[in-house]
């Protein structure tokens, strides 16, 4: 699904595309790699349909370069006929013959990937090839729409030498022999995705089928070298597959194969096959938390897709609190406010230096947006959104929110009207504070305790927020008692008189509020 926008073209401030008033429907990708050498020779067929008049298609394609990497575009076809076009700028323009629904282009072209597929040595020395394309570096190996909005279907075609596996989105149509010296891999995807979870791994994998949930398939895909301790990790898969399908809805795509890999981060979320750092799989079970936030991501960001980059929340900040989820169902309370108040601090952290909101539309650099605003703070907004409305209001929004948007694109301000639909009460002023406003509440508080009764001056230190603040209150004959102050001012104060002489009191004791306690 594509947005439509009323431009011909608009660009980030590093040049990638956002529109151009077409929809790609369909990539289909001829890839043939090897051994002796890391070119690529590739034929590529866009399908899309044309919006306007003009005569000219843009895509996003990285040229070659003076390292002597980049694609070279050998010749273009539409319906088997010569295409003139231009290559330059890291943009292919082509000159089509009519404006219409159902356009095929078909483009020959080779090189050295200069990013997006990895090609080189795992951590054992052994030869692999990544895709690794978040968040726009899929058109360094093949002409795209290099953009969230413009999702797709893709095929891969991919011929490797016989010693390797391949793994890719979508089903596995068939393997071949090729004259007996390579294996052709043919995988197909039933459902749009964007550029920046399509992907490929070929690698020398050993791999192992886990049990199915709901009749998907899933499975792991490690290096030979350690397998075992690596397929370990990997097998709590099925698990948070079952309790994510159980809170959000069905699972999106074909399989979920969990893949170790080469990636620059963690964990990459691609869709159906989520790549782990090499490292990360350890035998341990360290990476649990990670195997979780990937495998949420197929349900938000994969699926449902932030429409544009400044709403990445939609994609991180989900991803991190369901695993927080997810370990608050398989870990308990203590740990699943332990990783909030985690969270909570790496909010503060970063706000000392970087002052900006959670919709950010001021980023220089896409990589930029990976920061604790768009993980804990999301995640945060989240978690203070189900304690307003409560948890069950909350799982019903969630789930209205992701079959409303599953497979398309959605912004922050849809999400708010799902939730507003869902509970018949108004958000704004939540959001307002808390997703489009700066920063956090930064509380001083003094108490008075005198026998049975209490006085708390409440602070809001710089900017004022509007938020209900939980006080535990420890008795000195062992009860507790909890109140809630309702906090809207600069400066409150707030008296009380309790059924017991108050010992020592706790603030937040329940871990459900983003806030600083300045001393």
């Amino acid at each position: 699904m594509k947005l439509i926008l009323n431009f011909f073209l608009c660009a980030f401030p590093f040049g990638i595309a956002i529109s151009q008033n077409i929809d790609v429907k369909k990539y289909t990708i001829y890839i043939d790699l090897n051994d002796e050498t890391d070119e690529i020779w590739v034929k590529e067929i866009i399908n899309f349909d044309r919006m306007n008049e003009e005569k000219e298609v843009v895509f996003d394609f990285v040229n070659l370069k003076s390292n002597g990497k980049g694609m070279v575009v050998d010749t273009v076809h539409q319906n088997n006929e010569y295409r003139e076009f231009e290559h330059r700028n890291d943009s292919l323009f082509i000159n089509i013959e009519k404006n219409d629904i159902n356009q095929d282009l078909t483009i020959y072209y080779h090189g050295i990937p200069n990013d997006g597929l990895i090609i080189g040595q795992n951590k054992f020395g052994d030869r692999t090839f990544f895709g690794d394309n978040w968040p726009n570096r899929a058109h360094n190996w093949f002409a795209c729409v290099d953009h969230p909005s413009d999702k797709a279907l893709v095929e891969y075609f991919v011929t490797v030498p016989l010693k390797y596996q391949v793994i890719a989105n979508g089903a596995l149509s068939a393997v071949d022999t090729v004259f007996g010296i390579k294996k052709l891999f043919h995988y197909n995807s039933l459902h749009e995705l964007p550029t920046k979870v399509m992907v490929i791994g070929v690698a020398d994998f050993k791999t192992k089928e886990f049990e199915s949930v709901n009749k998907t398939a899933v499975s792991g895909w490690v290096y030979k070298n350690q397998a075992s301790k690596a397929l370990y990790d990997l097998e709590l898969a099925p698990q948070v597959l079952n309790f994510f399908i159980d809170y959000i809805g069905p699972y999106p795509y074909e399989k979920l194969a969990n893949v170790q890999s080469t990636t620059r981060y963690g964990g990459m979320e691609n869709a159906g096959c989520i790549f782990y750092d090499e490292d990360a799989l350890n035998g341990n079970r360290t990476s649990e938390d990670l195997i979780a936030h990937e495998i949420a991501h197929q349900w938000f960001g994969n699926s449902a897709t932030e429409v544009d980059w400044e709403h990445i929340w939609l994609s991180e900040g989900f991803a991190t609190y369901f695993a927080n989820l997810y370990i608050e169902e398989f870990k308990g309370t203590k740990a699943f406010n332990s990783q909030m108040d985690s969270d909570r601090q790496r909010v503060i952290s970063f706000n000392k230096n970087f002052k900006s909101p959670l919709v950010d539309i001021n980023y220089q650099d896409l990589e930029d947006l990976l920061n604790p605003n768009s993980y804990q703070k999301g995640g945060w907004i989240l978690h203070m959104l189900r304690n307003q409305i409560g948890d069950s209001l909350f799982k019903n929004a969630i789930r209205n929110y992701y079959e409303l948007y599953k497979f398309g694109n959605a912004s922050t301000d849809n999400l708010k009207d799902v939730f507003e639909t869902t509970t018949g009460a108004s958000l704004t002023e939540f959001f307002d504070q808390w997703v489009y406003g700066v920063g956090h509440p930064k509380l001083q508080v003094e108490s008075k305790i005198s026998n049975t009764k209490v006085v708390f001056e409440i602070k809001q230190i710089g900017k004022k927020f509007n938020f209900p603040l939980t006080i535990r209150l420890n008795m000195m004959n062992g009860t507790k008692e909890d109140v809630i102050l309702n906090v809207s001012d600069q400066k409150q104060t707030f008296t009380f008189q309790t059924s017991a002489k108050v010992k020592s009191y706790d603030l937040d004791p329940y871990v459900n509020l983003l806030f600083e306690k300045l001393k």
